[in-house]
């Protein structure tokens, strides 16, 4: 239940208990595996050090004998299919890891999904690369076993997307074979006070025929959550919910590192090069010509949804990382 008033809510249970046996276990500290830790600097935590430790169990991998990595994955390394590569080592069962990783990442640890997102791609016939990448995200998972997601709302922030494409980034020369490996990746994560909401990485359906379409079709798939969203939050606003900007229309700032997909998205005329884009890339226009939606460059360094198209290096992964985690800032004594 969700109220601006508490005193509704308390009536509303009220009411239920009169035919429903309904138990209140007080404040929340754990949920569906979720531990909620708060901090006495008003943030809150969330993590799952039960579930991380039996992803470990499942891989075989513990404290005393495992190294740890700073990074889920490889610099600038992303997995292939491998036909002729080597067989798995071990026995335990790649597609449980898989499995119980993807609800991690979607729970509280978007710093792996995209990781995560190339290992599953190659659950019907994993090789020995395959089994070694999920064993670098457990040992990147064992170093940070003890941290979640921290929530610590800024005022003055409202929706804000962060949008990046890779085009093409898993085609080479060993890889042409596959068809696959000449589709872009999708990344975006959707934030709201500066607190991550939603997040996605993802391989494109579409062949992009350049950079700039790659990017614009991630464009256009983030703009599609963050049109339900702003919808949401507009809706909330009628019903009388306070929110930290004092903004009459719900708006959302989108970051995009490509100027060339910036042009597109907001200076609508037809040009020869780009009119084979499909009318359900452009469903957002009428958003952009409202101004419920600005669409702002921001740098490579600074684009937080670049560590959900490609591995990074460690430093650059590490900048994010703290940014996207809410890392950035230690937290104040714990309770």
């Amino acid at each position: 239940m969700i109220s601006p008033d508490k005193h509704r809510i308390d009536e509303e249970i009220k009411s239920l208990q009169q035919d429903y046996v309904l138990t209140d276990d007080g404040e929340l500290k754990d949920y569906l595996g979720t531990r909620f830790v708060k901090h006495s600097d008003g943030s809150v935590e969330l993590s799952q050090p039960r579930m991380i430790q039996r992803i470990l169990d499942i891989v075989g991998l513990d404290e005393s004998s495992s190294k740890r990595h700073d990074t889920p994955a490889s610099d600038y390394k992303l997995l292939q299919k491998d036909d002729r590569g080597e067989a798995r080592l071990q026995s335990w069962n790649y597609r449980q890891a898989v499995g119980s990783l993807s609800y991690l990442q979607a729970m509280n640890r978007p710093d792996i999904t995209m990781s995560v997102q190339q290992c599953a791609r190659f659950c019907n016939d994993p090789k020995r690369s395959h089994e070694e990448a999920i064993k670098r995200i457990c040992r990147y998972l064992l170093k940070t076993r003890d941290k979640g997601l921290v929530f610590r709302p800024d005022p003055t922030r409202g929706l804000e997307c962060f949008v990046d494409a890779d085009w093409a980034g898993s085609w080479t020369d060993d890889s042409s074979h596959d068809p696959l490996s000449a589709h872009s990746r999708t990344g975006f994560v959707i934030m709201y006070a500066g607190c991550p909401i939603v997040w996605k990485s993802t391989m494109q359906s579409l062949v992009s025929l350049s950079s700039t379409e790659a990017e614009y079709i991630a464009l256009s798939s983030a703009l599609r959550e963050v049109i339900g969203i702003v919808n949401l939050l507009n809706e909330l606003k009628t019903r009388n919910f306070a929110f930290n900007h004092a903004i009459p229309v719900v708006k959302c700032r989108t970051f995009e590192d490509n100027m060339s997909c910036i042009e597109i998205a907001t200076n609508h005329r037809t040009r020869p090069r780009t009119k084979h884009l499909s009318v359900r890339l452009h469903h957002f226009r009428s958003h952009i010509v409202a101004k419920t939606i600005s669409i702002e460059h921001i740098s490579t360094k600074e684009q937080i949804a670049d560590m959900f198209t490609k591995p990074l290096p460690r430093p650059q992964f590490m900048k994010l990382c703290n940014r996207l985690m809410g890392w950035d800032t230690p937290s104040a004594v714990r309770e």
